[in-house]
């Protein structure tokens, strides 16, 4: 085992937090855009950073619980997330079962190519990416369960959570914008640090003479994607009236962040998604928030005006860059990766019939994009169960209570950064393995059924346990 230079500033906060709970899912949310580096290397694996405090965290509880601590709401919490568990037994039984099953009888593509076999399909069979990927849902689950029943204590700091979230956001604009000088300047640039997991295949890439940015990721779709989930969640918490963090600079922040990393799922999901977060975040939303709003993009416009214009007259080889990035992204489906990801899909997707629904086992498929590889991976049943959680969430938001609620912010903000991560998921991400993705999920259904236990007319359909919190 060993520490590396990021685990040696982030084990000694984990350990001076070790007892107080909030302060680690603070932490585990700080610590998550960091997944391109390893807290504790073990041979050829790297410990992500955000499981380091999102391990500690689980302790705690657990051993909370162990000595007779309960949650009011855990029970509630359970039910709630009653589809993840399920999804969690059958990709457990799956990985197991399946390879064996069906082994050498259909193509897959495996979590790692070999690189002596340049084919992209090979024949199934069992692999150490089902243990990994089955241990890497298990852990994102049980925190999802925890974090949920967690939630439902009385005086939870709902801001202090969202504002751990909505900084990790201003630190990963920081260190894209340090890249992106350092790819024009030649500032040292710390990718060392940043870049420490072997587990990880660093992709550096480059369009045409453009470079492009990664921050603390392992590729620019990465970062794409977690600052569209932070851009939504600070979008929405600004058409809401909240000045948590200041989430209107967060928002220009982050969507620069996204038009910087060039990348086409980010840049498709902030086209598609802005406008209709604020259409219908204009329906009930403050009309001063949403004049807020319109004054960061007419400020962004001016900017752009004055300070970009100027920029492109001085240097003109940067018109034919925009250009390019302009040009990549409209003639994407013509582009040999294209090619490449959708051949992936259509490959998970003609799993189906010869499974017989089932799938090939958890962590066998890697797909493109997300919903192609839950189908292979999970079969029809992780889909049922996709659909069911995602209706078990909007049974609790329907049920919400006014929202005078000190959770409310909580339940906004995270709400908003699920939908826009999950939505980067479907086009463009073979799997959500972010340990953030399921501590916010948890914090969501916790806190809505603690302003249910608050506002009981709301839940009168809910039974909660009666133990104090």
């Amino acid at each position: 085992m060993q520490i590396t230079a990021f685990g040696l500033i982030l084990l000694p906060l984990c350990m001076a937090f070790a007892y107080k709970p909030v302060q680690l899912l603070q932490l585990a949310f700080l610590a998550a855009p960091f997944e391109a580096a390893a807290a504790l290397v073990f041979g050829g694996f790297g410990l992500q950073p955000a499981m380091v405090p999102g391990l500690l965290f689980l302790l705690y509880v657990m051993t909370q619980y162990a000595l007779g601590m309960r949650y009011p709401g855990e029970g509630g919490a359970f039910r709630s997330l009653l589809p993840l568990a399920a999804l969690l037994l059958y990709a457990m039984v799956s990985a197991w079962i399946l390879p064996d099953t069906f082994a050498g009888s259909v193509m897959v593509e495996p979590q790692k190519r070999d690189p002596a076999t340049p084919d992209l399909f090979v024949p199934l069979q069992f692999s150490f990416g089902n243990v990994t990927q089955t241990l890497y849902l298990a852990l994102n689950v049980i925190c999802a369960l925890v974090s949920a029943a967690f939630a439902t204590r009385a005086e939870i700091p709902y801001r202090r959570i969202i504002s751990a979230y909505l900084l990790s956001g201003y630190a990963v604009a920081g260190l894209a914008l340090w890249q992106f000088a350092s790819k024009f300047t030649g500032i040292p640039f710390p990718e060392d640090l940043l870049q420490s997991n072997p587990g990880f295949a660093i992709v550096s890439q480059d369009l045409d003479a453009i470079p492009r940015i990664q921050g603390p990721f392992s590729e620019p779709a990465a970062l794409a994607g977690y600052m569209c989930g932070v851009a939504f969640c600070s979008l929405w918490l600004s058409v809401r009236g909240y000045r948590t963090m200041r989430p209107n600079l967060l928002f220009a922040l982050a969507l620069l962040i996204v038009l910087l990393s060039t990348s086409t799922t980010g840049i498709v999901i902030a086209v598609v998604g802005l406008p209709i977060t604020l259409a219908v975040g204009s329906v009930g939303g403050d009309p001063r928030a949403i004049a807020n709003i319109g004054k960061t993009i007419g400020m962004l416009a001016v900017i752009g005006m004055f300070v970009v214009a100027p920029v492109l007259i001085l240097r003109p080889s940067l018109v034919d860059a925009v250009s390019t990035i302009v040009d990549s992204t409209l003639n994407k489906t013509s582009s040999a990766s294209y090619e490449e990801r959708t051949a992936s899909d259509d490959g998970a997707m003609a799993l189906i019939g010869p499974t017989y629904g089932l799938g090939v086992g958890w962590g066998s498929y890697r797909s493109s994009s997300f919903l192609p590889g839950l189908l292979a991976n999970a079969g029809i049943f992780g889909v049922v169960m996709l659909l069911w959680q995602a209706a078990r969430v909007y049974t609790l938001r329907r049920r919400a209570v006014p929202p005078s609620h000190p959770g409310q912010v909580l339940v906004d903000g995270f709400l908003a950064s699920l939908c826009a991560q999950l939505g980067t998921a479907l086009l463009s991400a073979p799997m959500i393995n972010s340990l953030a993705f399921f501590l916010q999920l948890g914090c969501v259904v916790g806190t809505q059924l603690r302003m249910s236990m608050d506002h009981p007319r709301g839940s009168r359909k809910i039974v909660y346990s009666t133990a104090a919190s």
